[in-house]
């Protein structure tokens, strides 16, 4: 009698709050972003593999890395016994999660533009999808806390400067974020004048010196998996064009944590914080 009781009493506690009933998973995380989101969310222990690029916080480099997000192999993926795989859509080749997905495996693809809403969405979503909406909520709202907090103080500053994202692949390759880039929303969010997307930049393209020149930054921002590439903050100097710009001519430059600037994850908020005080400085 005793046992129906309790028996009764669990599924009365599951029906009543279904939101907090958390399922235990064995993820896969193909992107860096979310595999920040889960760690967020408390969950990190159930993840199994990620991608390279998922390297915050510190324990997501012990994870098994099933290296480049567009490079993947199902045999790699599936011989960790997944029962979820979430991925955003650079995540491939395309048969790659099909033969995934046929394996009896769910895999579920995060879409979202590059703009300032997407990080939160990105958590509510993720959130839901694990039975944690409750502290996703909470996550979600403080992150856009902190975006309409520098919102704000950006469009407060006396003046807008001219910012220039710079995606440095090599010694021999240099790109300039524009239009449809997560650099572009941090810098526009943050009040300032993206100067790529100015002189008609879409993605990230390559950077000439008359483009450079041409754009005429006040600040440039690269991350330090770039300017590891070049070995020095001289060395961004010394790229053609730089010298003649006023950020250039001022060694204006910035460095952020790749996936802390350009990630739009949880973190989103507080480095656009910082770009507004390093363009607060400047001013």
């Amino acid at each position: 009698m005793l046992r129906r009781f309790f028996t009764a009493l669990l599924l009365v506690v599951a029906l009543v709050l279904p939101g907090q009933a958390q399922s235990e998973h064995r993820i896969v995380s193909l992107n860096g972003d979310i595999t920040e989101i889960l760690f967020a969310l408390g969950l990190g222990d159930q993840i199994v593999a990620v991608d390279a690029s998922s390297n915050y916080p510190e324990e997501a480099n012990s994870l098994p890395n099933l290296g480049y997000q567009r490079t993947l192999s199902a045999e790699a993926i599936l011989s960790y016994d997944p029962t979820l795989v979430i991925a955003n859509q650079d995540a491939g080749p395309p048969e790659v999660l099909d033969q995934v997905r046929a394996a009896g495996v769910e895999v579920v693809i995060i879409e979202a533009d590059h703009t300032l809403a997407t990080p939160a969405a990105n958590i509510r979503r993720v959130a839901s999808l694990l039975g944690v909406g409750e502290r996703g909520e909470e996550l979600a709202q403080a992150l856009e806390a902190k975006i309409a907090a520098a919102a704000e103080q950006g469009a407060a500053l006396p003046k807008q400067l001219r910012v220039m994202f710079l995606y440095l692949g090599s010694r021999q390759a240099y790109f300039a974020g524009g239009l449809g880039t997560p650099s572009n929303a941090m810098i526009v969010g943050a009040g300032a004048i993206d100067a790529g997307a100015e002189i008609g930049f879409r993605g990230y393209m390559p950077i000439t010196p008359e483009a450079m020149v041409a754009a005429q930054p006040d600040l440039l921002i690269v991350t330090d998996r770039g300017l590891a590439m070049l070995g020095s903050l001289d060395a961004v100097l010394q790229i053609p064009g730089v010298a003649q710009t006023p950020a250039g001519q001022q060694r204006n430059i910035i460095v952020f944590e790749d996936l802390y600037f350009i990630g739009m994850g949880p973190r989103t908020g507080d480095a656009l914080l910082e770009l507004v005080e390093a363009l607060r400085e400047l001013q």
